[in-house]
């Protein structure tokens, strides 16, 4: 029965052009779904043409290390998610999506490892092109985080919160 399901959520994705909106609810269930996390890696590991799904790929692939048990295979998860966050980020700097993905990541990465170097540079990223996202749920979605994560204050963000 899972599988089908699994099946079905992940059909969209089957197709040749995969659709932002789809991988961005899929990347919310992979965050508690291990079998979901894999098969959102399987399905956007040909689809890294563009600077978003790279940076969607890196955070799923560091969500894997989440679910590994073997401390060494959760580092190597991290080392390789950092490094294609960086040729996203390099691809296109300004995505406020992206540095999303990015400060998500980090905040939740142990500080020991090293790899939370780049917390205020997305952050500062984030809320100078957030007024200009286009789409308003995904606005919605980052101001909330921003503010549950406490990397911003209300006043901050008062342009794009609803």
């Amino acid at each position: 029965m899972r599988g089908s399901i699994l099946l079905f959520l992940l059909l969209p994705l089957l197709s040749s052009a995969v659709q932002p909106e789809e991988v961005r609810k899929l990347f919310r269930q992979a965050s508690q779904d291990e079998a979901v996390a894999e098969q959102l890696i399987k399905t956007l590991s040909g689809q890294q043409d563009q600077p978003v799904l790279q940076a969607y790929f890196a955070a799923t692939t560091a969500l894997l290390g989440k679910y590994a048990l073997n401390p060494y295979t959760k580092l190597s998860h991290c080392k390789q998610s950092s490094e294609v966050f960086q040729k996203a980020i390099a691809a296109d700097p300004g995505n406020v999506e992206i540095r999303y993905l990015r400060l998500a990541i980090q905040l939740n990465l142990p500080k020991f490892l090293g790899m939370s170097n780049d917390l205020e540079e997305d952050r500062r990223v984030i809320l100078q092109g957030l007024p200009f996202l286009r789409d308003i749920s995904l606005r919605n979605e980052i101001a909330q985080f921003l503010l549950a994560q406490h990397q911003c204050t209300r006043a901050e963000l008062a342009c794009c919160l609803p």
